[in-house]
């Protein structure tokens, strides 16, 4: 069983993350961490995204690169990084993470705003953005899904049987297998301890990784559609034709194995105006990590013409 000490994921990490989150009340008590910085009225509203196992973290040179001239939201999921921690199973679904993050930005009320998406970002903020239309600029896309039917979604069978078959659940717990295996080792360059300090931080023990040991299973499989995610995400499939007008920046990691060709295809097909896809050549799943620079660059000339 892995048990960290001596982390605390409200420090900066050495100056690495040197921003402050606040707390927002979202669901009888239970508290959304959000980073804010940047003007209020400025121009664009970037809302960074992240998946599983990350938070704000992931998208630190985001913020550095994007704050000084847009305002920059960047949530914790509950479940992840300085946000609260149910330990009821029950508790996580996919309809409550995307009523979570509407609450978070009823409360800060930004304008112009621009999901950055990856990974479980695509359901919870599509899941948002389908149903406020009115309030996005644009869209940036990142290696992500957001639909349950096209392309037909399996799961591959050394996944499902890592973390959903027998055992699964605590090799997500105990071992903290999508910290120190899938983001640790999954991608084209392994992180050492050091940076991995700032995603161990907000799991030191197995009660705090229910949010993490929940997400695979709130995936939803195309030939199942009585699982529990199905109905949710076949609502954000159906009603991403809202979107569909908004310019959209794709930026796509080639060595991602979890998100292939054809989910980039059916997110080509999506918009109208398609900025890309820029390819990534030497990223994997976690690409914000793995090639920030460039992603900004790309985000950078794009959003000026927004």
């Amino acid at each position: 069983m892995r048990v960290y000490t001596g982390l605390d994921v409200w420090s900066d990490f050495g100056g690495r993350f040197p921003w402050k989150s606040r707390l927002i009340e979202v669901d009888h008590g239970v508290r959304m961490a959000v980073v804010d910085e940047g003007p209020r009225h400025a121009p664009l509203t970037f809302l960074l995204l992240h998946g599983n196992p990350t938070w704000s973290y992931l998208y630190r040179e985001f913020i550095r690169r994007l704050s000084p001239r847009y305002r920059v939201i960047a949530p914790d999921h509950v479940g992840f990084g300085r946000s609260d921690k149910p330990r009821d199973p029950r508790w996580y679904t996919l309809e409550r993470h995307i009523d979570d993050l509407g609450r978070v930005l009823r409360e800060l009320q930004p304008s112009r705003v621009v999901p950055v998406i990856q990974d479980w970002g695509g359901p919870i903020g599509m899941g948002w953005a389908t149903r406020h239309a009115d309030r996005i600029a644009g869209i940036v896309v990142l290696n992500t899904w957001a639909f349950v039917r096209q392309p037909r979604m399996k799961l591959p069978w050394l996944f499902r049987f890592l973390v959903l078959g027998r055992g699964g659940w605590k090799r997500s717990t105990r071992s903290n297998i999508f910290v120190e295996t899938f983001l640790a080792k999954g991608g084209p360059r392994h992180l050492d301890a050091a940076e991995l300090e700032p995603y161990r931080a907000p799991f030191p023990t197995p009660d705090d990784r229910v949010g993490v040991a929940r997400f695979p299973q709130l995936i939803p499989e195309t030939k199942n559609p009585f699982h529990e995610s199905y109905a949710a995400m076949a609502f954000i499939e159906d009603h991403l034709s809202r979107l569909r007008e908004k310019p959209a920046l794709i930026c796509w990691a080639l060595k991602d194995r979890a998100f292939r060709k054809a989910h980039l295809d059916r997110w080509q097909h999506a918009f109208t105006r398609v900025d890309g896809p820029h390819r990534l050549e030497g990223a994997g799943h976690f690409l914000q990590e793995d090639a920030p620079g460039a992603i900004l660059e790309h985000m950078e000339r794009w959003a000026a013409g927004l």
